[in-house]
C-alpha cells in the first residue's frame, strides 16, 4: 500500500490487516468442516450397527434452514448460504450413507439439473430419468436413494399413485427458502423410501381420484392432476394430517417452505 492511501485510511483498518481477517476466518471455516468431518466419522461408527437405509433428515434440514434465514443479514445473499450448508449437509449424508439423487429431466432438463446441484453439490452422484415414474421406480429399487420430481400441474401421467404405503413417499418439497431471484427457483418434489421420525409432514400430500365434480377444501392445494377415460387423479398438499376427500390415500409429507 502506498504512503497517500496510508494517510487517507487515517486510524482505519488497512487491505492488509482486512485481508489478514478474511484469511483467519476462511482458515477458521476449514478447520471447523474438518472437524465436522470427525464428528460424522463417529456417528457412521454408531449408525453402522442401528440404523439402515437413507440419511436423508428432511426434519433436522428444514430446522437448520430456518434458523439459518432467520439470521441472515449483510451482503451476502441468503441463497448462497443456503447453497453453501446444503452442500455441507448433503456430502456428510452422502459420507455416512452413500446415496444417488435420481432426477426427472424432460423439458426442463438444465432447470432440474441446477436444483439438483444446488442442493447436493457436486459430490453427490446424479441419474437423470425421462420420467416422473421412472424416477419413483429408480427409488423404489435402491436402499436409500432420493428422487427429485418437477411439481407440473398437467403431467403426462399421475405418477403419484405408485407413492405411499411401504413405497417411496413425499418427503420435501423444493425451493425450501423462497427468497426473490432465487438462483434454484423451480418447484419440485423429493421422493424417498419412508423415513419414519426422520420425516416431517407439516404439509400432508395426498393421491385423490375422483370421476371429475369432487370439490376440495379451501386449504388444499392441487399440486398435478391428470384426467383420462372421465377418471381424475389429483395429487393434494394440505396443511395439517386431514385428508382432503374421504378417499384420498396419504403419500408423504414435508415441512411448510419458509419465505424471507
Amino acid at each position: 500500500m502506498n504512503d497517500s492511501l496510508q494517510e487517507t485510511l487515517g486510524g482505519q483498518d488497512t487491505l492488509g490487516e482486512i485481508r489478514r481477517e478474511i484469511d483467519r476466518i476462511d482458515e477458521a471455516m476449514h478447520r471447523l468442516l474438518m472437524e465436522r468431518g470427525a464428528v460424522i466419522d463417529r456417528l457412521v461408527e454408531i449408525k453402522r450397527t442401528a440404523e439402515t437405509g437413507s440419511a436423508f433428515r428432511p426434519k433436522r434440514e428444514a430446522d437448520m434452514m430456518r434458523r439459518i434465514a432467520a439470521r441472515h443479514h449483510g451482503r451476502l445473499p441468503v441463497a448462497t448460504a443456503e447453497h453453501l450448508w446444503r452442500t455441507i449437509i448433503a456430502t456428510f449424508t452422502h459420507v455416512q450413507s452413500p446415496f444417488a439423487l435420481h432426477v426427472e429431466q424432460g423439458s426442463d432438463a438444465l432447470a432440474m439439473h441446477d436444483l439438483a446441484r444446488f442442493h447436493v453439490g457436486f459430490d453427490v452422484p446424479l441419474a437423470g430419468h425421462a420420467t416422473a415414474g421412472r424416477v419413483v421406480r429408480a427409488v423404489a429399487g435402491s436402499t436409500g436413494d432420493l428422487g427429485l420430481v418437477r411439481i407440473d400441474a398437467e403431467p403426462a401421467a399421475a405418477w403419484w399413485e405408485d407413492l405411499g404405503g411401504a413405497g417411496p413417499q413425499v418427503m420435501a418439497r423444493l425451493p425450501f427458502v423462497i427468497a426473490p431471484s432465487h438462483p434454484a427457483a423451480t418447484p419440485a418434489l423429493v421422493i424417498a423410501r419412508p423415513l419414519g421420525d426422520a420425516g416431517v409432514s407439516e404439509i400432508s400430500v395426498w393421491s385423490v381420484a375422483d370421476d371429475g365434480d369432487l370439490a376440495l377444501p379451501d386449504d388444499a392445494e392441487t399440486l398435478a392432476s391428470v384426467t383420462r377415460n372421465a377418471r381424475r387423479s389429483r395429487l393434494v398438499a394440505r396443511p395439517g394430517a386431514e385428508p382432503p376427500a374421504p378417499n384420498a390415500v396419504p403419500v408423504g409429507g414435508y415441512a411448510a417452505p419458509t419465505a424471507i
